[in-house]
């Protein structure tokens, strides 16, 4: 494990916070779980087993999402809501914002 659950929580804040604006509350983390051996479903290495980071974040309508984030690189890699998965991606300026298909 490279990462403490302290920073990937600040990470997850952030994220967050880029990806809804106004419609995140830090409530919504319900909570944060390491997995060292995830098998990602987006991305370039999918299908293959990575160490990650998993929130469970809670959702409309009673349902969570999951947010995805490396351990070795630090960054978030998808999030995974009910009907849809979305790729993560960081602009020039530091803000996250889920990648176009």
């Amino acid at each position: 494990m490279k990462h403490t659950e302290e920073k990937i929580l600040e990470l997850i804040k952030k994220v967050l916070k880029d990806l809804f604006k106004d419609l995140y509350k830090e409530s919504d983390i319900e909570q944060v779980v390491y997995n060292g051996n995830k098998e990602l479903i987006r991305g370039e290495n999918t299908g293959k087993n990575h160490p990650c980071w998993v929130a469970i974040i809670k959702s409309l309508f009673d349902s969570v999402d999951f947010l995805v984030i490396s351990d070795e690189a630090g960054e978030p890699l998808y999030i995974q809501g009910k009907y849809t998965t979305s790729e993560i991606e960081k602009d020039q300026e530091g803000n996250y914002y889920r990648k176009e298909n």
